[in-house]
């Protein structure tokens, strides 16, 4: 017995469909603050480390690891305070042994220092003097320049799309314009006698019109730029005119067409 229906299986549509349309689209240089959902069409390499200096990750102290060895709540390492370094600056404080600098969270760290004590780690004495009541290793609390990102990394590949946190990660590597692709024109036709624009009442058989707005915001999403083309007739010529019009129009044609035959 013969089938009811011949129809392509999702496969075989897919082939169809890739071998009828070519992947190769026009690129455009914009603004990487405005590229959120766009697909990158280029390589990217970092041009510099990240950080670019050692950076402390709390409130505290910076200090030579060693001179905090053994410190405990009962048995307190005292370390005298040489100085500050304020946020957005460079560290010209200079520590020698049993020196502390007081940092900030995000902070550069003197060149001497190899590691933060947490501020709540420690108590003031006086103003020239704390007690460290616990020891750190070298390398706590701190964040290594290049530990992010080094000079050289390849930071992301063409093909991606781009996402709140890429757009962040390219702008802290001063990547401020990105090559994208050109959004491909997707066509969007909606035919039935019996659909009407969602914002006119309906008559007893009639339907609001839905899937053109549907398929507009999965193409959105996807990457696309959606045109619609309005609401078609059940009528050949006039499908065939709005059809070779989206086609002469767009990159991708979509309808959304009846449901039975």
């Amino acid at each position: 017995m013969p089938e009811l229906f011949t129809v392509r299986t999702p496969p075989a549509a897919w082939t169809l469909f890739t071998d009828h349309f070519s992947p190769t689209l026009q690129t455009e240089r914009i603004a990487t603050a405005d590229a959120m959902g766009r697909i990158l069409a280029e390589q990217l390499t970092s041009a510099q480390d990240l950080p670019n200096f050692r950076r402390s990750t709390v409130d505290g102290y910076a200090v030579n690891a060693a001179d905090t060895y053994g410190a405990t709540p009962g048995l307190p390492a005292f370390l005298t305070i040489a100085g500050e370094v304020p946020m957005g600056t460079v560290s010209t404080v200079n520590l020698g042994v049993g020196d502390v600098a007081l940092v900030h969270t995000g902070g550069m760290i003197p060149d001497d220092a190899d590691a933060v004590v947490m501020v709540e780690d420690t108590q003031k004495v006086d103003n020239q003097s704390i007690e460290v009541m616990k020891a750190v290793s070298a390398g706590e609390n701190v964040i290594q320049i290049g530990e992010d990102i080094r000079h050289g990394d390849a930071v992301l590949t063409p093909g991606r799309p781009l996402r709140p946190q890429d757009i962040g990660g390219l702008l802290a590597l001063g990547i401020t314009q990105v090559t994208v692709a050109v959004a491909p024109r997707v066509g969007i036709l909606s035919t039935g006698d019996e659909v009407v624009p969602p914002d006119q009442p309906i008559q007893p058989g009639q339907v609001r019109d839905i899937n053109s707005y549907t398929l507009a915001g999965l193409t959105t999403r996807a990457g696309g730029a959606p045109i619609l083309y309005g609401i078609i007739p059940d009528n050949r010529a006039a499908l065939e005119a709005a059809a070779a019009k989206a086609h002469a129009e767009c990159d991708i044609v979509v309808l959304s067409a009846g449901s039975s035959v």
